[in-house]
């Protein structure tokens, strides 16, 4: 087995969010490039890279904090925010694994079924760490062959190698310091006046003097790190129903700074369908913004409409983009929120090698939600055959729905029953009046008739009767032309030959 460890720290989440919106809205940011520190009851618990060359470290109280750096912002450590954004790097890394396990300041992923599927640990680790980054979270990983060797690992600073593996566990383990261990927290005093520092120490003491003097738990603990103890683990459960919230720490009036925020939703409803095994129809943005008046909590809906069940990240970031380039907004978002509609079970694609009649109908589907979403729905539309044999109302113009799949009717079957009939590729919008020379119709020249007449008669039921014969005729250029004679002409002036449609 193969385990990853991810160990997130007491981030500043509004923070590290601010700053993006900043470089994006041109907005002044108070916490851009100043030392910070996270405070628990006035004791810094988290500091930053500034704050840290400051002198600042974790345990210091806050006033001491403030004497060794000018200008030092502080922010009071949030539980209920730190559960959210694990909550939200979970549903992430569900993108690799169902097996995915909630630490109180990480998680735990077992990749091994995965490996093969992502291209290696390597590109896990790198996709994982991406798509952190992208939720505004910083993570330390390491991996190891059992989990609690992996969960160590990644608590530590000076590993070497962030991969670790069976045959050198016991390598990857002994130089680690006895900080890392929960159940040595109270001991460390105790453990480092006998010369005890490292995990390997640890374990070269005498197991019963080492459970009389420190507990059983030390013990547990340590062989659950090395394989010799089972281990027992509560997976992670993805919500029944997808709709997030994402409060924003700074008023924003700029569709693309929304986009950069929306972005951090998508991740998750992406890692929520995979672990669903399903793809999304349809996604519904809510933009709420600022009150204005006590009371007055407007908000936009932003509806996407699939013509394919999709999970695909960047598609879906595209058809976002697209919808969202044409709104204005009403007032400054404060907060954003998603939620999935219309889930459809879906399988994981198979790779192709070529191209094949499924994932060319998938990329022509994505070009029609493309060309909806910046153009609008009811700009994008197709001709679809009607049952009805006058040629000018045989072909009609309904708005394009790529997830609706025609089915035949039993006109359908009727029409096709009949022996096949040709068809010009041009037909006129209105049909042209032709004049006769020598009794023969004429365009451009003297027209030859080659076949016919086809004999149409339709259209009693709407009181537009066609009476017509139609004929296929040549000229004297070659070419092929689509006539009918009118078979009563006593309403209308003229030869009675009109000019319907041309062959290509």
């Amino acid at each position: 087995m193969l385990w990853i460890a991810l160990h997130l720290p007491q981030l500043p989440l509004d923070a590290a969010l601010r700053c993006r919106l900043r470089h994006i809205s041109c907005e002044p940011d108070p916490f851009a490039d100043a030392p910070i520190v996270i405070c628990e009851r006035q004791v810094a618990g988290w500091c930053n890279q500034l704050a840290e060359d400051a002198g600042i470290r974790a345990g210091m109280s806050e006033a001491s904090a403030r004497a060794l750096a000018a200008g030092l912002q502080t922010l009071q450590r949030d539980t209920g925010q730190e559960a959210r954004a694990l909550q939200e790097a979970a549903l992430w890394c569900l993108h690799f694994t169902p097996h995915v396990v909630l630490k109180p300041d990480g998680l735990l992923l077992e990749i091994s079924a995965s490996l093969r599927l992502f291209g290696g640990h390597q590109r896990i680790a790198t996709q994982l760490l991406g798509g952190l980054l992208e939720l505004g979270l910083q993570a330390r990983l390491a991996s190891a062959a059992t989990a609690g060797a992996a969960w160590l690992r990644a608590q530590s600073n000076g590993i070497s190698k962030v991969f670790a593996h069976d045959g050198d566990i016991n390598e990857a383990l002994d130089p680690l310091p006895l900080h890392v261990l929960d159940s040595a927290q109270v001991h460390l005093e105790t453990l480092d006046g006998i010369g005890c520092r490292r995990l390997g120490e640890l374990r070269q003491l005498p197991r019963a003097g080492v459970a009389r003097r420190f507990g059983q738990a030390l013990l547990s603990e340590l062989d659950r790190a090395y394989g010799t103890e089972a281990e027992a683990h509560l997976w992670f459960e993805a919500p029944v129903i997808f709709d997030v919230k994402l409060e924003l720490p700074a008023r924003v009036e700029n569709t693309e700074a929304l986009l950069f925020a929306a972005r951090r939703l998508l991740l998750q409803l992406t890692g929520w369908l995979s672990a669903r095994h399903a793809a999304v129809a349809g996604i519904t943005l809510c933009l709420h913004h600022e009150s204005s008046r006590q009371r007055d909590h407007r908000r936009t809906n932003v509806s996407i409409m699939l013509g394919m069940p999709s999970r695909d990240i960047d598609h879906l970031a595209l058809l976002l983009r697209e919808r969202m380039a044409q709104l204005e907004l009403i007032a400054p978002v404060i907060e954003i929120s998603l939620k999935a509609e219309q889930i459809t079970a879906q399988a994981a694609p198979n790779t192709e090698l070529f191209p094949t009649p499924t994932s060319d109908a998938e990329n022509t589907g994505r070009l029609v939600e493309r060309l909806q979403s910046r153009l609008g729905h009811e700009a994008v539309r197709q001709l679809s055959v009607f049952a009805d044999h006058r040629p000018e109302k045989s072909i009609l113009s309904s708005v394009l729905s790529t997830h609706q799949n025609p089915r035949r009717n039993s006109s359908d079957e009727a029409v096709d029953t009949h022996p096949p009939c040709l068809r010009p590729a041009w037909l006129l919008p209105q049909p042209l009046a032709l004049n006769t020379h020598q009794h023969k119709p004429f365009y451009q020249s003297p027209l030859t008739l080659l076949t016919g007449p086809e004999r149409i008669e339709s259209g009693w039921w709407d009181d537009a009767l066609a009476t017509r014969d139609y004929f296929i005729a040549q000229n004297e250029q070659h070419l092929l032309l689509w006539i009918f004679r009118l078979r009563t002409t006593s309403t209308v002036s003229g030869s009675g030959w009109f000019l319907h449609g041309l062959f290509a």
